[in-house]
């Protein structure tokens, strides 16, 4: 029985499958082996917060069972999060506004493309095209936010360049949900545009690495949010919350992040979000070295590391706007046929609208939309763990 369990759980005798949480910084690593020494654990726990130990195979299972039942990982999603104020429902409908949110997310892939390659060539990057590009995203979200949060996950994924318009659009959609002044989600989604242009002087050899990162690597990585904030200063021009914002995205609540180390109250809440934003979609996203999670594996990941690497209160806020099931994910109902969630209710989020489009064989049917809210005649959710690429499906074709 394979478990995730906290690294300062580990013991000599437990049989580790494999650590790391797949972000780029710590890439999954296959270890298949027993802990034979306190300094192999000590050396683990630098390396990674938590990790994957196969009970069965241990050689002290009842305490790798107590460990497992400790670790946060086991803890169900909450159904509902603390109550707060929304902004406004959608102005225009899901399928009208993805049209244009498909056209404006071309558009950012096209800008970050030419700004990422400008700052390899010594360019300073601007700020008239990029809070254009992120006017449009805001703008795109004001109208209908679901638009913009489904969109990256429906969309094929390559890295940096897609990754920085994913959280850009992520950004924008939440802040519009959650009522923020224009002025904030403008802020919060100029930031996420631009938090990783500091990958950009990175060397390909190891922003592209397929396997884990050499310490030496590693800490050349950890200077990428410094160096897009001197890049972004260097301009003069743009708001001290982003460049705040963009230094501080892989800073954690409980002092472990880097580039500084900072704890909960230095770290400002547009970079609070940004982090939960910038894990989240690479966490959905494929990489070179290891799979996508499906969106509601990523929420439990987010979820176990709540108070402390991540604000409880800034991922409660996330979670309510993203969805036990996200917009766009692939889901099987209790009849066997399969789908899409399309929308969810805010005071049901655990009943959302799904929209079948494959029968018990995955064969192509009528598209139906089914209301899973117990009492209505539609069938309940099963299995929302389903990567639509394990089945070669495109989700996009069938989308919204």
């Amino acid at each position: 029985m394979l478990k995730r369990i906290a690294a300062r759980d580990l013991r000599v005798g437990m049989f580790v499958v494999e650590y790391g949480d797949g972000s780029f910084q710590c890439p999954h690593v296959r270890l298949e082996r027993i802990l034979e020494s306190p300094d192999e654990i000590e050396s683990l726990r630098r390396e990674t917060r938590d990790a994957v130990v196969d009970i069965a195979l241990s050689r002290v299972r009842d305490e790798a069972s107590a460990a497992a039942k400790r670790s946060p990982d086991q803890e169900p999603l909450p159904l509902t999060v603390p109550a707060g104020v929304l902004g406004p429902e959608p102005q225009v409908c899901l399928a009208d506004e993805l049209r244009v949110a498909r056209k404006v997310y071309n558009r950012a892939l096209d800008f970050m493309s030419r700004l990422l390659r400008e700052i390899k060539c010594g360019r300073t990057p601007g700020i008239a095209e990029a809070s254009r590009v992120a006017g449009d995203i805001a703008a795109s979200s004001a109208r209908n936010y679901k638009a913009s949060s489904s969109i990256s996950i429906i969309r094929s994924h390559g890295y940096v360049t897609n990754h920085c318009v994913n959280v850009a659009f992520l950004a924008a959609a939440l802040g519009s949900r959650l009522g923020l002044p224009e002025s904030h989600v403008d802020v919060l989604t100029l930031s996420a545009l631009l938090h990783d242009v500091g990958k950009a002087l990175l060397p390909d050899a190891i922003l592209h690495k397929p396997g884990k990162l050499t310490a030496e690597e590693y800490e050349r990585v950890k200077r990428h949010p410094q160096d897009g904030r001197e890049l972004l200063a260097g301009q003069h021009l743009f708001p001290r919350d982003v460049l705040d914002a963009v230094q501080d995205h892989h800073e954690a609540c409980d002092g472990s992040g880097y580039p500084q180390g900072k704890t909960h109250p230095a770290i400002s809440s547009f970079a609070h979000y940004l982090s939960i934003l910038d894990v989240y979609d690479a966490l959905i996203s494929y990489r070179t070295y290891r799979r996508a999670l499906t969106p509601f594996q990523a929420l439990k990941y987010l979820y176990s590391h709540r108070s402390t690497r991540f604000s409880s209160p800034h991922l409660a806020a996330f979670i309510r706007f993203i969805g036990i099931y996200p917009v766009g994910s692939f889901v099987r109902l209790a009849d066997g046929t399969y789908g899409l969630v399309t929308d969810f209710p805010e005071n049901k989020p655990d009943a959302p609208k799904v929209k079948v489009v494959f029968d018990k064989r995955l064969r192509p049917m009528r598209p139906t939309l089914v209301d899973t809210t117990p009492g209505n005649g539609g069938s309940a959710v099963v299995d929302l763990g389903l990567n639509p690429k394990d089945y070669h499906i495109n989700t996009e074709l069938f989308f919204p």
